[in-house]
């Protein structure tokens, strides 16, 4: 059967006053009637596997009718979750046994709204009156089975009873579970919610979220407090939710404020020595709900407030792990062990304790009992952070190595030998209570950049040492990292070395050049007497020469050269200049002269010994058979030098030869492989010839 016509539905509307108002339409005495002509049982209206049976009763859409009511949501929690409006809440914040109204609105215009269905609703912000929940006539509480939305099972009109004034903070309060829900609440409501200056952060929640953090906080003002297993909320109770809501105002109010009075309550009277508090006896119940019940997500603001009451008013110790914590309250609290005032201060494992013994730090010693006995010490943070202000106040003058190493350029190693060579003073971080490693005083650090800086030199093209040379490159060469560099400090320091000109190649200080002779006097080897004599490099022997670094090493190993004494590893070979100016004066290298005139060096080479040149041959260390030649100076006076085309025509016939010779071996080869003789020759045999010998030409 179906009904005569159809009612439709509003929005916004309760499904069971939907169901009220058709049957008072059809002129039926109750929604009951309705479940009598669908043949459903009493209860059967509002469940899901009667939806299109009832839809088609009431002339609906089955799409219509689930809109309308108060559906389970699919999945683990289907029974705890119901969908509002849209909305995800608790199935325990839905009133359906005892339903309220609010007579204004049903004067304005008899309709039953399903935001009166939430049992946190105790207040219409629009009328900023009371609901109802009985009947004053017959004192009995309202039911949904009623023959009018309007009027009571005792025939009384709702909407002639004058109801009760709210108070502005249940206004505001309901005014923001109406915005929550989508229904508009009203200018005047919304003053009010304005005035009480509630946490932004809350205004912007959830319908299912508002309502979990109102009973969250009106139930941890109850006179018993927070249980460990909290009594479920009876959203019947009409007395009972308005206090809740009186309760939330009262802590959501002037935000953080009233919540912290809220936590000071809880802390024991007369008890203030540190020991004597336990955070998990005091607020252990308060701290398991509030992770439990509100996540961080979506309640930062909450979790703000609590852990700034933990780092602020709690005057005790905060022992265990505390997972919920943010590292801000570990890192705040008023005291900390020892262990943690070591990683804090960043000092060794045992100056805190010394300093407790000493008096300088305040603490105390706990005796714990569970796990066996053990002693814990305590730190006051205050007085910790006053030590630690005052030795970072003597800190400051000094430099780390990680800051010092970039202000000259020096490196890690480099920088501490420096220091100990004098050219810094520097202290070990422990022995002066600093964090562990070496820390360089500031004044002089500065100063020694300071030194180099003041000197306006130009910006140099260098690419290695002649007569300029860097300061990276000297401290390679001969200076070293340690006295010689530290020699060379002190004299720029004191201006009796300046430096020539800067590259860009190095960085900080060692990027500064200086004449190679000014240099050479900071070599620190005590049996190289460096006046009147002067020494060189191998490289700087090399560019006097015009040869290679490796040719000089060739040129030592005959003897031709000789090394100064004193090196020591990590140091440059050096030789006497008066040497190399001597072999200079008597030789000149083969490859020097090819350079000269724009020759082949090769072909030269080969050209003189061809043309019976007398030539002074020298190996080449770790170049196999590679060998450097020389020319007396008086021969390179008298020979005549062949020219360009002579050398490439002599070079030409060479290869002819070469390939000639290559082609006889070639072709016995071949003919021992055929077993006769080869009569004709195949572009095969020329292919394979070419890429046996790419170098050498065939015969053809």
């Amino acid at each position: 059967m179906r009904l005569l016509f159809r009612v439709d539905p509003l929005p916004g509307e309760s499904p069971r006053g939907y169901l009220c108002r058709v049957a008072h339409e059809h002129g039926y005495p109750g929604p009951l009637s309705l479940a009598e002509i669908a043949g459903l049982p009493r209860s059967g209206l509002e469940r899901d596997d009667t939806a299109k049976q009832i839809a088609h009763v009431l002339r609906l859409e089955p799409e219509e009718w689930r809109a309308l009511c108060y559906r389970h949501i699919n999945g683990r929690t289907r029974f705890d979750l119901r969908l509002f409006r849209g909305e995800r809440i608790s199935a325990d914040d839905l009133n359906y046994r005892c339903p309220r109204i609010c007579p204004r609105c049903l004067s304005d215009r008899p309709i039953w709204w399903a935001v009166w269905d939430l049992g946190l609703v105790t207040t219409c912000p629009i009328h900023r009156c009371h609901l109802l929940n009985q009947c004053p006539a017959c004192k009995r509480s309202l039911a949904w089975q009623r023959p009018a939305v309007h009027e009571c099972r005792c025939g009384l009109d709702l909407r002639t009873v004058k109801p009760e004034p709210a108070t502005c903070d249940l206004v505001a309060i309901n005014a923001a579970i109406y915005r929550a829900a989508g229904v508009p609440a009203g200018v005047a409501a919304e003053l009010d919610l304005t005035e009480c200056a509630f946490p932004p952060e809350m205004l912007g929640l959830r319908l299912g979220a508002l309502l979990r953090l109102n009973l969250f906080l009106g139930s941890i003002r109850e006179k018993n407090g927070l249980r460990r297993k909290q009594r479920p909320f009876t959203a019947t109770d009409l007395f009972a939710a308005t206090e809740i809501d009186r309760a939330a105002v009262a802590v959501l109010r002037e935000w953080p404020r009233p919540l912290r009075e809220v936590l000071r309550n809880m802390l024991p009277p007369g008890s203030t020595h540190p020991a004597a508090l336990n955070f998990s006896e005091i607020f252990g119940n308060f701290y398991r709900h509030l992770f439990r019940v509100l996540p961080r997500s979506e309640f930062g603001f909450i979790h703000d407030a609590f852990e700034n009451f933990a780092i602020e008013d709690w005057k005790g110790l905060i022992r265990g792990q505390h997972r919920f914590f943010s590292a801000a309250v570990r890192r705040n609290s008023h005291w900390v062990t020892a262990n943690e005032a070591h990683s804090i201060a960043r000092t060794g494992s045992g100056k805190i304790l010394d300093l407790v013994h000493q008096g300088e730090l305040e603490a105390i010693f706990r005796t714990m009992r569970c796990g066996g006995s053990r002693t814990e010490c305590w730190i006051r943070r205050e007085s910790l952070n006053r030590w630690i202000a005052a030795r970072d106040a003597e800190l400051a003058r000094y430099m780390s190595r990680p800051e010092a190493m970039p202000t000259l350029g020096l490196r890690n190693v480099t920088l501490v030998r420096v220091a100990a060579a004098g050219a810094i003073r520097y202290v070990d971080g422990p022995e002066h209570d600093f964090p562990a490693g070496f820390f360089f005083l500031r004044e002089d650090v500065m100063g020694i950049k300071q030194a180099f800086e003041k000197h306006a030199v130009p910006l140099r093209e260098y690419s290695r040492p002649v007569e300029l040379i860097a300061l990276r490159h000297a401290m390679k060469n001969y200076l070293g990292c340690g006295s010689g560099l530290a020699a060379v400090i002190r004299a720029v320091i004191d201006g009796s070395l300046a430096p020539v000109g800067y590259t860009k190649r190095f960085r900080g200080i060692t990027g500064y050049l200086f004449r190679s002779e000014d240099l050479r006097k900071y070599r620190p080897v005590p049996e190289v007497k460096v006046r009147p004599e002067v020494f060189l490099n191998f490289r700087e022997a090399a560019f006097m020469l015009g040869i290679r670094t490796n040719v000089v090493r060739g040129l030592v190993a005959q003897g031709l050269l000789s090394v100064a004494p004193g090196y020591r590893n990590g140091f440059s070979k050096l030789v006497p200049e008066n040497e190399v100016q001597s072999f200079a004066g008597q030789y000149v290298a083969a490859s020097a002269l090819a350079r000269r005139f724009r020759l082949n060096s090769g072909c030269l080479t080969r050209h003189l010994k061809e043309s019976g040149t007398p030539l002074l041959a020298i190996p080449i260390p770790d170049v196999g058979q590679g060998r450097a030649f020389f020319l007396g100076k008086d021969v390179a006076a008298q020979i005549q030098l062949p020219s360009r085309r002579m050398l490439r025509e002599e070079a030409q016939h060479r290869i002819k030869a070469a390939g000639k010779k290559k082609w006889a071996e070639y072709k016995l080869a071949r003919e021992s492989a055929l077993g006769k003789p080869m009569r004709r020759v195949g572009a095969d045999d020329t292919l394979d010839f070419m890429a046996e010998v790419p170098h050498a030409r065939s015969p053809e």
